[in-house]
């Protein structure tokens, strides 16, 4: 039995050592390709690890130390693949991103959700393919959308209200009104004011399901700075992964409007950019 347990914890160590070295070899091609740093926040479950894969402190710390040892002259590259994770350990990452003076460049071959969608925001340039996903940036709180424990105190007596669920809405209401703000932060120069505004209370409001797909036409339609045009060796880069063993984004499912509205705004789609009235 023995044996046999060490036989498996040679054959993954061996394997990992291969899969690793591919992938090294990949990304440097890929900083030749592009001049560029190429740092990867990608979340995929490696067959020689057993814990789930989301945004952590552990990866906000690894991407910042990427970001720290980057010379400010050098662009940067940020592949993502995740379904979200700590909103804290996504916001670190974006605020360097941010800081970052060199053109930053989000890489999305398949989907950045929630957290993953937050660190995209900070990007200079977004390149995407048709098929690739973001999605709202809304606040969950013990499981349920932060907007979604607000409508319990719009639509009930508050004497029919627990202490703590008075208490959960309020921790709800401060987590928008944080996020919210920190996208006006992130767009800060490059929207215009008003439409960083309402881009930022459309993605964290609670309009849509927390996995709503949002995609490269609607993000294109926000007016951010979408292209399609994944390059070919980050596809080279996913073939080094065991493909169906995932996690995927979380759903957080609404059905109603935002809180104080009566029914949601229209979702940007096959950009057509903003509807004529969203507040």
């Amino acid at each position: 039995m023995d044996e046999t347990s060490d036989r498996q914890v040679a054959e993954r160590e061996r394997r990992r050592s291969e899969v690793m070295a591919r992938r090294r070899e990949i990304l440097t091609a890929f900083e030749r390709e592009r001049g560029s740093k190429a740092i990867t926040l990608i979340h995929r479950h490696e067959p020689w690890e057993d814990d789930q894969q989301y945004i952590t402190v552990e990866d906000s710390e690894f991407v910042l130390m990427q970001i720290k040892h980057t010379p400010r002259d050098v662009p940067i590259d940020l592949i993502i693949h995740t379904p979200g994770g700590l909103a804290l350990a996504a916001e670190m990452i974006a605020m360097a991103l941010k800081d970052h003076p060199a053109t930053v460049t989000a890489v999305i071959p398949f989907y950045a959700m929630s957290g993953g969608t937050l660190i995209a925001l900070a990007a200079d340039k977004i390149l995407m393919e048709r098929f690739t996903t973001l999605g709202p940036v809304d606040p969950q709180i013990i499981g349920y959308p932060a907007a979604a424990l607000l409508r319990v105190l719009a639509q009930k007596p508050i004497e029919a209200v627990s202490d703590e669920m008075i208490v959960r809405a309020e921790v709800a209401r401060l987590a928008i009104q944080n996020v919210q703000g920190f996208v006006q932060w992130l767009l800060d120069g490059r929207l215009p004011r008003e439409q960083a505004t309402r881009l930022a209370d459309y993605l964290t409001g609670g309009y849509l399901a927390h996995d709503t797909p949002i995609t490269l036409d609607a993000v294109a339609g926000f007016g951010l700075p979408a292209t399609e045009g994944v390059p070919a060796l980050v596809y080279d880069l996913f073939s080094t992964c065991e493909f169906g063993v995932c996690k995927p984004p979380c759903l957080a499912h609404y059905d109603r409007a935002g809180v104080g509205r009566t029914e949601a705004p229209p979702v940007f789609a096959r950009g057509r950019g903003w509807p004529d009235e969203t507040r």
